[in-house]
């Protein structure tokens, strides 16, 4: 890509804190004037560097066969840094978090690590695990409790969730393109209620959960 002032000084900034620091950054496959995706071409891992939330320091993500396993906000752009480098040298879950332990490392990201788990679980896993590292004011309010309360119903958790501005719903595929489970749908509102498709308002992310489920085509 063509550099423009922003992201040529932002990689300089991750290129100097490497050199300063004695590490072998790789190059960034992608980059901005905030962001930078590195990927080794040799093992697939995948690691992400964002830098633009006012309020929070760095965000990294880390990601092994197509599975992002690790997420957090680093104290700064040095740990930043050290956690892409270590990650991309091939460390394990268990030696990145020791190395950055600002990293979020969920219990079924160790189980995956050993045996991959069931794709439409791994989908849930994912989703939920990125209610830790991602900033709530951007999420209309009860929106992480309908995730919880959906993975909690066994009937939706063998399905995939798949949301489209914020609606939640419910797909027969993990992969795209998704199979939508008849209409079943789950807009979260503004004023912190909820609207199920084919079924109406719901005051709490449960009473949703359960309209929804009575929704469901039969089979499901």
């Amino acid at each position: 890509m063509t550099d423009t002032p922003a992201t040529a000084d932002f990689r300089a900034v991750l290129d100097q804190i490497a050199a300063d620091q004695g590490l072998a950054l790789p190059a960034p496959e992608r980059f901005g004037p905030a962001y930078a995706n590195f990927h080794d071409a040799a093992t697939g891992d995948r690691a992400w560097i964002r830098d633009w939330t006012p309020d929070a320091g760095p965000s990294v993500s880390l990601a092994r066969g197509g599975v992002t396993l690790a997420n957090g906000h680093a104290p700064d752009l040095v740990a930043a840094v050290r956690a892409v480098v270590a990650w991309l040298a091939g460390a394990d879950l268990a030696a990145a978090r020791a190395a950055t332990p600002f990293l979020v490392v969920h219990d079924w990201a160790f189980a995956h690590e050993s045996e991959p788990l069931d794709e439409a679980e791994l989908v849930w896993r994912q989703r939920l695990g990125r209610f830790d590292t991602q900033a709530p004011h951007y999420q209309p309010p009860g929106y992480r409790a309908l995730f919880e309360a959906a993975f909690a119903e066994p009937r939706l958790r063998r399905l995939t969730p798949v949301t489209s501005h914020f609606t939640l719903w419910f797909s027969a595929t993990p992969k795209y393109p998704y199979q939508p489970v008849g209409r079943t749908a789950i807009e979260p509102l503004r004023d912190g209620t909820f609207l199920v498709s084919d079924a109406g308002p719901a005051a709490t992310a449960e009473e949703a959960v359960a309209l929804a489920v009575a929704t469901l085509p039969p089979g499901y």
